[in-house]
Order: C-alpha cells, then sequence, then structure tokens
C-alpha cells in the first residue's frame, strides 16, 4: 500500500510553472513521474507537458503488464513511452520553429512489484530513497557538473554553485536516438521515496529533505513545509515532487 503527496509550485522568481507531474488513478498501476520543462516562454511547458501526456495515454498498455508482474514488458513499455515522448518533442519542433530548442527531463518510478521500484530517468530531475537508516540518490544526474564531479574536476559542494550547473547533457527532445538510464531498487515498508524536478534539489541538501521528511507527522505536513524551505531558500525555479510513502501491503 501507499500513500503520496504532490506539490508543484512556481517557486519565487518564475512567472510560469512548466514542470509537469503524473500520479495513478484510484484503479491505474502505480507509476508516478515528473518532468521539468526548458526552452523559454511556452516552450519548455510543452515539452514537460507531451512528456506525461505520452505517458499516460500508454498507461492501459502498462496496466495489463502489472497485472502480470512482468518487470522485462513494463520496463520496456516505459522506455517505448519515454521514446516515443522524445520523437513526439522532436517532431514539434521541425513543425513550430518558435518552439525550437525545447525540452524535458522525465523521471518516473513503477512499484511493479512487492519490495521493487523500477525507476526510468533522463536529466536531472531526481528520484530519492529516505528511511532512518539514511538516504540513498537512485538516480544519476545527466549534467555537465555531474560529468566534472565524475571526471575529479569538481568537489561534491561545488556541484549546488558551479555556473554549468543547470547545463544538461541528457535530455527529451535534444536528440534522437535517446539513451534512458534504468534501476531496480529494493524498498521495506516505511521507506519513503521522493522523486523531484531540480527546483527542490537546488534549493534543500538531501539531509535536510530528510530531516523534514522524518520528523512530520504526516506526508501532507512534510510535503507543505519542503515546499515553504525551498522557496524560503530563494524559490529560484519551479517546485514539483512526489513524496511517496511505501507501507505493509
Amino acid at each position: 500500500m501507499l500513500k503520496y503527496a504532490v506539490r508543484s509550485h512556481p517557486g519565487c522568481i518564475r512567472e510560469k510553472n512548466e514542470d509537469r507531474f503524473y500520479v495513478p488513478p484510484e484503479s491505474g498501476p502505480l507509476i508516478f513521474a515528473v518532468a521539468d520543462g526548458m526552452g523559454g516562454h511556452v516552450a519548455g511547458e510543452v515539452a514537460s507537458s507531451v512528456a506525461i501526456e505520452t505517458l499516460e495515454k500508454n498507461i492501459s498498455v502498462l496496466t495489463e503488464m502489472f497485472s502480470r508482474c512482468d518487470l522485462i514488458n513494463i520496463r520496456d513499455c516505459l522506455e517505448q513511452s519515454i521514446l516515443e515522448a522524445n520523437e513526439n518533442i522532436l517532431n514539434m519542433q521541425l513543425q513550430k520553429p518558435e518552439l525550437k530548442g525545447m525540452g524535458t527531463t522525465f523521471t518516473v518510478v513503477a512499484f511493479f512489484n512487492k519490495n521493487e521500484l523500477l525507476t526510468g530517468h533522463v536529466g536531472d530531475s531526481q528520484a530519492h530513497l529516505f528511511n532512518k537508516s539514511g538516504h540513498l540518490q537512485i538516480t544519476e544526474d545527466h549534467s555537465v557538473v555531474m560529468e566534472l564531479l565524475k571526471n575529479g574536476e569538481i568537489k561534491p559542494e561545488e556541484v549546488y554553485t558551479h555556473p554549468q550547473r543547470n547545463f544538461l547533457t541528457r535530455a527529451l527532445g535534444a536528440a534522437s536516438p535517446l539513451k534512458i538510464d534504468f534501476y531496480i531498487t529494493s524498498i521495506i515498508p516505511g521507506d519513503f521515496i521522493l522523486l523531484c524536478t531540480d527546483g527542490l534539489t537546488s534549493m534543500l541538501r538531501p539531509m535536510q529533505v530528510e530531516e523534514i521528511i522524518l520528523q512530520s507527522t504526516d506526508l501532507e505536513a512534510a510535503a507543505n513545509e519542503l515546499v515553504s524551505k525551498a522557496n524560503a531558500m530563494g524559490g529560484l525555479d519551479n517546485i514539483t515532487f512526489v513524496l511517496i510513502h511505501y507501507l505493509e501491503r
């Protein structure tokens, strides 16, 4: 069983919210996603909307896969949905020059089996796991600063302040073919899974997020405090997240 809270806020600086999210309908498979659009003006919200709408369109196929708990087929369906969204965004740029350069991150999680989480990921939105034992960042950012960090050219603390911190190396709408990272993570009852755009993680460090989640009285209170704290720290970008509490089935 899952409980979740979702928030999407423009932040303190941006006039528009170009983030989008997906949460399952009552009878749908347990799939959640966030997308952080980029490209300025209307283009960013177009790209993120296309990504989420494409996933939603394919949910009927995924529902059948979930009924069989078939990891390979679920992964393939998620992959095809992301690739389809990528092609849709590329085609829109060709048809409408004013949308040229738009793109979006896309991170999706699927609770496909007891105690297992499947994550598909492109860009620098993130999936995290929190529990009383600590914190795990499930995804790895596709960004210039991550490449610099992996190559030993910058220190971990510079990731948050480096002038190229917002430059992505991979996103939907940037190129075809598109490479998608997938992760399988073991989870246990009591775990919290956070799926978020970088408007949250650029303002709050994992330890701050962990403290808020584990010390809050309930999910809604934790979600409210995360938004409030991110905005208090500057709210420099749109803030979107789904906070999920995984409970015993």
